[in-house]
């Protein structure tokens, strides 16, 4: 059976088609806006007043919360280190280490979103680790310092999840 281009099969078949269209990519589309919205760079402020809500927070929220903290942190070193701000990029290294410490001093072992916290501790980890091999040489024993203590916690929150 033949049908012309003006009749309902065919226009049910066009829309179908559409339809079909619209729902595969409408996804990614989302996915892609929700992606740019994670990613956005926070400034000194913005990192500083949620190492405050960290330091706030209920027990079991501060590990997730301080993890963001790092995550935080160490890309606004990688700008900082790419931008060539020596200064700026010590003073956040040493933040760095400072929230590395609280979160240390936080229990782990009964934390809500311990996975999550692990992921971005092990991105951290990587990011530390590809900023030790282009940062100048007097900033490369502070940097091999903030990259041991992460990767220490990295090891105990790891630990933690291995053990339940």
């Amino acid at each position: 059976m033949v049908t012309q281009s003006g009749s309902p099969n065919w226009i049910c078949r066009e829309a179908g088609l559409i339809l079909v269209s619209l729902l595969v990519l409408f996804p990614f589309t989302n996915s892609a806006r929700a992606s740019n919205l994670d990613e956005s760079p926070l400034d000194a402020t913005a990192l500083l007043q949620m190492e405050q809500r960290a330091d706030a927070a209920q027990p079991r929220d501060q590990c997730w919360m301080f993890a963001e903290v790092l995550h935080g942190l160490t890309e606004l070193a990688g700008r900082e280190i790419a931008a060539g701000d020596d200064q700026d990029a010590s003073t956040t290294l040493t933040r760095i280490d400072s929230v590395a410490a609280k979160m240390q001093k936080v229990s782990a072992s009964n934390a809500k979103r311990l996975k999550n916290a692990e992921l971005l501790l092990e991105h951290v980890t990587r990011r530390l680790n590809d900023m030790a091999h282009v940062v100048s040489g007097n900033q490369r024993n502070a940097m091999q310092t903030t990259l041991q203590s992460v990767d220490h916690l990295h090891t105990q929150v790891l630990a933690v999840i291995f053990s339940k």
